[in-house]
């Protein structure tokens, strides 16, 4: 047990500072990726629908999401993005500190590990979208979804503004790079 310490207060060490450069990259690519990320969201959208009218636009930190087929002055919503993403800081902050984690393709395991929190808020943003024309149109929303629809969609946008966006981090973080957070944790790994 006393060898795993040392890694213990190297991750503890290593934390603020990985911390800090994970802020600086999010803070350098947060809006080219929520031009990504609004794009994406909206053909997605549009894949399911016909004629295609949805409506997501990146604009500086939020979504502006509408239909065009509804008349200028109907509904829109100013949607922050920094709330479906704010989750790559910690998710990164947690890898970066951690000892040893480029072994073993480390940047591999990384890698994939982005992606996925990369699906999570282009789905994310999706059901936003979604709920928001389920529910924030007034007749038209309710002429348009049943109260099934609007139910399953406001609980799946409440799942993914709470249990993904806190929980997948950690849970891929553990996933991804398990045998150093088990050393970390004096945990022995079952195989």
């Amino acid at each position: 047990m006393p060898a795993r310490r040392p890694e213990r207060g190297r991750f503890w060490r290593r934390l603020p500072w990985a911390l800090l450069g994970s802020v600086l990259l999010w803070l350098l690519v947060r809006s080219g990726y929520n031009t990504m990320l609004t794009f994406t969201a909206q053909g997605l959208c549009r894949l399911v629908e016909h004629p295609p009218v949805t409506q997501v636009v990146s604009d500086g930190e939020a979504a502006i999401i509408g239909r065009s087929d509804l008349r200028a002055d109907s509904g829109r919503l100013r949607y922050p993005l920094t709330q479906i993403h704010f989750n790559l800081i910690p998710a990164l902050a947690l890898v970066l500190a951690l000892p040893g984690w480029r072994q073993s393709n480390g940047w591999q395991r990384l890698a994939s590990m982005l992606l996925l929190l990369v699906i999570s808020h282009i789905l994310s943003l999706v059901w936003h979208v979604q709920y928001f024309f389920a529910t924030g149109l007034g007749p038209w929303s309710l002429a348009n979804y049943g109260a099934v629809s609007r139910e399953i969609l406001g609980g799946l946008r409440y799942f993914f503004d709470i249990a993904v966006t806190f929980t997948l981090p950690l849970l891929l973080w553990v996933g991804y790079f398990h045998e150093q957070v088990f050393a970390l944790l004096d945990v022995e790994a079952k195989k």
